[in-house]
C-alpha cells in the first residue's frame, strides 16, 4: 500500500492533543476499491445532483445520507478489509459513524459558484475517509489545514479575514488514493478551485472503543440537517453507546 502523505495530529496543530481518537493527523494512501463500483457511484451522483444535493452551510454542495440515495456506497463502507486497513492507518480500531445523515456524503466542488468549495471549519466527526470520484482539469481544490490551534485560527480569521499562507499545510488529492484524516478541532478548508471540478465521497468514522470522542453538537448537525429527523437516532446512540463507553472509561481510569 503506497502512502503519499502522512502527518501526525501534533504536526497538524503544532501541539499535543487530549481530545483525539489517536495520534493520526492524516494519511493518504492507495486503495483497492473496485473502479467499476466507484464509476457507478459517480454516475449516479451526477445524475441525481440537481434533485438530491443542497448547499446549506460552509459553501458546500453535497448529498447528505448519500448511502440512502446511492445504496452501492454501502458496498464501500463494508468493503472487505476496509475497517482493518483504516484502523491500522489510524492506530486505533474504527467503526462507521452511526448517525445516518452524516455517515456518508457526496460533495461537489468547482469553479462554478453554484458548487463552490468548503469554507474554513473544524469537523464534528472524529475521522473521515475522503475518496475522490472525479477530478476534471482541477486547478486548486487542495486540502488546506491551519497549522495551529483551531481557536487561534478562527480568531485570526475573524480579525483579519484570512490566514497567512505560511501557517497553512496543503495536501493535494489524488485519484486512486483516499485521505484518512482526523480533522475534529482542526481548522481546514478546500482551497478555492480556479478551474475544473471535483466530486468526492466522504465516509465518516469514529473510535470503536471511545465513541464519545466526538464534536458534533446538535446545532452544528442541524445547520445542515434542519428537518431534525435524525435526532432520535443521535440520542439513541448517546444512550446506548456513548454514555456507557464514557462511564466505563472513567471507571477504568480511576481503578
Amino acid at each position: 500500500m503506497r502512502v503519499f502523505e502522512e502527518k501526525s495530529r501534533a504536526e497538524l496543530i503544532g501541539k499535543k492533543s487530549y481530545w483525539q481518537i489517536s495520534d493520526l493527523g492524516l494519511k493518504q494512501a492507495e486503495f483497492d476499491y473496485d473502479p467499476e463500483l466507484l464509476r457507478l457511484i459517480l454516475d449516479k451522483a451526477q445524475r441525481i445532483k440537481d434533485e438530491a444535493s443542497e448547499k446549506r452551510h460552509l459553501n458546500l454542495r453535497f448529498i447528505r445520507k448519500a448511502h440512502v440515495a446511492i445504496p452501492e456506497i454501502l458496498e464501500l463502507v463494508h468493503h472487505p478489509g476496509r475497517l482493518d486497513r483504516l484502523s491500522e492507518l489510524a492506530g486505533t480500531a474504527l467503526e462507521p459513524y452511526p448517525v445516518s445523515v452524516i455517515s456518508t456524503t457526496i460533495t461537489f466542488m468547482g469553479a462554478n459558484p453554484d458548487d463552490g468549495t468548503i469554507a474554513w471549519h473544524a469537523d464534528g466527526v472524529p475521522a473521515t475517509e475522503i475518496v475522490p470520484l472525479a477530478m476534471h482539469d482541477v486547478e486548486g481544490g487542495e486540502l488546506q489545514i491551519y497549522h495551529g490551534d483551531y481557536e487561534t485560527g478562527f480568531t485570526s480569521l475573524d480579525e483579519h479575514g484570512a490566514l497567512s499562507e505560511r501557517d497553512l499545510i496543503t495536501v493535494p488529492h489524488r485519484l486512486g488514493a483516499s485521505t484518512l484524516a482526523q480533522l475534529m478541532r482542526v481548522l481546514h478548508r478546500t482551497a478555492p478551485i480556479r478551474s475544473g471540478y471535483r466530486v468526492s465521497l466522504n465516509m465518516n468514522l469514529r473510535s470503536r472503543d471511545q465513541p464519545f470522542i466526538d464534536d458534533n453538537p446538535l446545532y452544528y448537525l442541524a445547520a445542515d440537517n434542519p428537518d431534525y429527523d435524525w435526532v432520535d437516532q443521535y440520542l439513541s446512540d448517546v444512550r446506548g453507546r456513548q454514555v456507557p463507553a464514557y462511564l466505563a472509561s472513567r471507571w477504568h481510569a480511576k481503578a
